[in-house]
């Protein structure tokens, strides 16, 4: 399988209202990962699938970051 090489970390943003009333922040669920993907949309499925972290966060605030290696 020829792939390149990717690290991949997911936050999960707090809302508006949080921000504002409790001064919340991000909060990391995935901790920065290195992933071998074809590109980097095959990341970021490989790591949303593979983590039980992301299924229970709120996926409307979920910010998935990825970066080649």
């Amino acid at each position: 399988m020829e792939g390149s090489l990717f690290i991949v970390a997911a936050v999960e943003n707090p809302s508006k209202k949080d921000v504002e009333e409790n001064d919340a922040i991000s909060k990391i669920i995935l901790q920065p990962t290195c992933i071998l993907a074809r590109d980097d949309k095959d990341a970021a499925i490989k790591a949303v699938l593979g983590c039980d972290e992301l299924k229970n966060a709120n996926h409307d605030r979920l910010e998935v970051l990825i970066r080649p290696f």
